[in-house]
């Protein structure tokens, strides 16, 4: 997946996250795809944490979801995703590009190494953040039942995230 390294699917990548975020909240998405990589990574972090410093009401959270579910829906169509393997591969390479080193440790449980937001979020501004992760992540995979739970957080000491997609009852 090369062209998902290039400097410009970068910014776009970043301009998607930034209106579907938007559009959650209910407000205006800043231009950002025109920025430089850095300025524009900055720009949206500062853009969530200001939104979500305090984290986020059920429906908020809701919204945001269903935001990324569709956006990760589009990639996995976009980018032929047929097998989880791929997706995998998909995942890891999009949040490389956000500034966050992930793994898969099995089908189901992913690690978050190092995380860019995490200088920006207080842990409210994560948890509520990922409704994203959860969204886009499971949009990308093809899961409609299983959400991702998370175990351990960079923002509230931990040395790395961890999350476990689980089907929830």
């Amino acid at each position: 997946m090369p062209m998902v390294n290039s400097s410009l699917f970068r910014r776009i990548e970043l301009q998607l996250l930034m209106n579907l975020t938007a559009h959650a909240l209910g407000k205006k998405s800043q231009r950002i795809w025109t920025l430089k990589n850095a300025e524009a990574l900055k720009a949206y972090a500062k853009y969530t944490s200001s939104n979500l410093q305090a984290g986020a009401n059920q429906a908020l959270l809701k919204r945001m979801n269903s935001e990324a579910y569709k956006m990760g829906r589009l990639l996995r169509c976009l980018f032929l995703i047929r097998h989880e393997a791929r997706a995998q591969r998909l995942i890891v390479a999009l949040y490389r590009n956000i500034g966050i080193k992930l793994s898969f440790e099995n089908s189901r449980q992913l690690c978050f190494h190092s995380c860019y937001f995490s200088r920006f979020y207080t842990p409210q501004a994560c948890k509520a953040a990922s409704a994203l992760d959860d969204g886009i992540i499971r949009g990308i995979l093809g899961l409609e039942s299983e959400h991702l739970h998370f175990s351990q957080r960079i923002t509230e000491g931990c040395k790395q995230c961890k999350a476990q997609l689980i089907i929830d009852n």
